[in-house]
């Protein structure tokens, strides 16, 4: 079986539960901004508008800045919601930085990777919600290395940021480095883009997309351990 050394943890949806950390977030800015929030509306359409953001922020189309208010702009006019737009999008990342659902089995299947194995972190997240709510999951502590797009200026896919992660945990070998994410686009791509082998965490099993092939694909992140061999340790 196949030795890695180096696992590579996207953060938002594979480590965190992002689903449930984007409701409450929202769900507070609103509240503390005195607009009221209709959340059967609000948040199937801010969802979608904040993915299609994303996207164009992995394509370089839009800065981080830009994403940071411009996602709540978009969602005001959709919906037609009566107030500050800017003030909305500054509460909701403080929320969200002060805010880290952690899947319920990570911190124990780090736990049982960390004395085996050096861990890195990669995110496209913004730099002041990402540290903080790092370091507020207790899932930081593991970490030999973290790469955050928005410090270093490059953003999954594009292959830089996975040297970056690699050179901070000092960790030189693509062929023992694998990493672990949820998104085809930014995760997997990002993964083919720079050489090392990747794993989709794929837990909705939603359907994947020919053009883009995972070496590995999981339901649970304690298959994980399947693919390194570790069951039985």
């Amino acid at each position: 079986m196949k030795k890695y050394e180096f696992l590579l943890f996207d953060f938002d949806g594979t480590l965190v539960d992002y689903d449930r950390t984007e409701r409450w977030s929202l769900a507070e800015a609103f509240r503390q901004a005195g607009i009221a929030y209709h959340e059967k509306s609000y948040l199937p359409e801010y969802t979608r508008i904040n993915a299609e953001m994303w996207k164009d922020f992995e394509k370089g189309v839009v800065s981080a800045p830009e994403l940071r208010v411009k996602r709540f702009r978009i969602l005001f006019q959709a919906c037609g919601i009566e107030g500050n737009p800017e003030l909305v999008a500054a509460l909701y990342v403080s929320n969200l930085s002060g805010s880290a659902f952690l899947f319920d089995d990570v911190l124990p299947l780090l736990e049982k990777l960390r004395p085996r194995y050096k861990l890195g972190l990669i995110t496209n997240g913004l730099k002041e919600a990402q540290r903080k709510r790092l370091a507020l999951s207790g899932a930081g502590m593991y970490m030999d290395g973290v790469a955050v797009s928005d410090e270093i200026g490059i953003q999954k896919p594009d292959p830089g940021i996975f040297e970056y992660a690699l050179r901070d945990a000092g960790h030189a070998d693509r062929k023992t480095t694998l990493v672990i994410g949820d998104s085809l686009s930014s995760d997997i791509q990002g993964g083919i883009n720079f050489g090392i082998d990747t794993c989709w965490f794929n837990p909705k099993g939603k359907t994947g997309v020919p053009e883009i092939v995972p070496t590995y694909e999981i339901r649970r992140l304690p298959e994980l351990l399947g693919i390194l061999g570790e069951e039985n340790h």
